[in-house]
């Protein structure tokens, strides 16, 4: 009897050994005394050791007891956001560097947003985010975003519906950087094909994303034919120019000019940013606005257009040289407003934001775990946030010398 407890304590303490051996992969964290690149480089190793499920990026990790040995337990609805920021990060890595490990990961993460439409069964219709797994997970009820479903193109995945226009202009921002700054011809082939679908598939369905059932999204209307939100005519030109820009169809121009000459979308973006009352406005929806001039201004080559986006650009400079740069993609929004403009706005304010930034820390958590029986189990355990837009900010700004390899 006495070996017996001895044998079940010892038992006891070697799965709690194992949970904590085996609850994240990567535990080496930067110290805030730490150079910028050494922090980048660390928290680099981070996101791809622990939040990476097939090559999408895990915008939020729950390691076990509540999660589990893989990265596909937590809050999943934006993992498209993350997983484009470092789709970016790495082509720009690459692009600086030549180094075929950052074109191997971009590679790998591409090849996981081609999945977000392969799991969907539905050419052009993309998922939020999709685990491998048989049955539903405890996340999907108890966490941000419910509409889950088994995929039947994948069989033993479930993905998440509901696709937003911020998750269309990742798509766009992320699949479009990595097109021109690191796939080699058989990936941009691909990747053209991956926009070429999917634009087509918003247009085919009137300027809306639709979901499963045919119907428009909660967040998918950038249609004409309905009131919109002046960021989203901004975002449609956008998804429009890039595709022209990639395949060189020219349906993708005509319908560019059709919703400028009959729609006047080229007008509507200019109120994109919302000013006053100051409390309504919204770092997410520049984060989109910056992501989408990134893309289109480059792009355009008619003077008339470029003023309206610059018009449109020059609003939220309004707000963003005052902004808290505490957020984690606002550093980047001056950088976008100096590469775009050519005003040099790399102030010393502004330069010790850049070579402080910072990623996340690890912190412990009680989560409610609904059972089968309809109870509630609490479990506590530790997660991660994300570090994909520190990253992001980091070879964004080493690409356009607007951070020295040094720092």
């Amino acid at each position: 009897m006495r070996f017996t407890t001895i044998l079940i304590k010892i038992t006891i303490i070697g799965i709690c050994l194992f949970y904590e051996l085996s609850a994240q992969s990567v535990n080496e964290f930067p110290k805030k005394t730490d150079k910028l690149f050494k922090k980048v480089a660390l928290y680099e190793k981070l996101m791809l050791g622990n939040h990476w499920n097939e090559g999408a990026i895990m915008q939020h990790v729950i390691f076990p007891p509540a999660g589990l040995n893989r990265p596909i337990v937590g809050s999943q609805a934006d993992c498209l956001d993350p997983t484009s920021e470092m789709l970016v990060a790495l082509s720009f890595k690459y692009s600086i560097t030549k180094d075929p490990q950052a074109k191997r990961m971009a590679d790998q993460i591409f090849e996981a947003i081609e999945k977000l439409e392969k799991v969907t069964g539905v050419s052009g219709l993309f998922a939020r985010s999709f685990n491998q797994t048989d049955k539903a997970l405890w996340h999907e009820k108890a966490l941000w975003y419910h509409e889950w479903h088994a995929s039947t193109s994948m069989p033993g995945y479930r993905w998440l519906g509901d696709i937003s226009v911020d998750k269309y202009t990742s798509i766009i921002y992320g699949v479009g950087t990595y097109w021109e700054f690191c796939a080699d011809q058989e990936k941009r082939n691909r990747a053209e094909a991956l926009i070429d679908r999917f634009i087509t598939k918003v247009m085919d369905d009137n300027y809306k994303l639709t979901d499963l059932d045919g119907k428009m999204t909660l967040w998918g209307n950038l249609c004409p034919d309905l009131p919109h939100q002046p960021l989203n005519s901004l975002l449609m030109l956008t998804g429009l120019k890039v595709a022209f820009h990639m395949t060189g169809k020219d349906k993708y121009d005509v319908a560019y000019k059709m919703l400028i000459e009959k729609y006047h979308y080229d007008d509507h973006q200019l109120a994109a940013k919302v000013l006053f009352p100051e409390e309504w406005r919204n770092v997410g929806d520049d984060y989109h606005a910056a992501r989408a001039f990134y893309m289109i201004m480059r792009l355009e080559k008619d003077k008339s257009l470029l003023n309206k986006y610059r018009m449109n650009l020059n609003r939220h400079w309004f707000d963003w040289k005052s902004m808290d740069m505490s957020w984690e993609s606002s550093p980047w929004f001056p950088m976008v407003y100096h590469v775009l403009t050519g005003e040099d706005v790399s102030s010393n304010e502004r330069k010790m934001v850049w070579k402080n930034m910072w990623g996340f820390e690890r912190k412990k958590k009680a989560f409610e775990i609904p059972k089968e029986d309809g109870s509630i189990q609490m479990v506590e355990s530790e997660e991660e946030g994300t570090a994909a837009a520190m990253i992001r900010n980091y070879w964004f700004g080493r690409y356009y010398g607007l951070i020295p390899p040094s720092w």
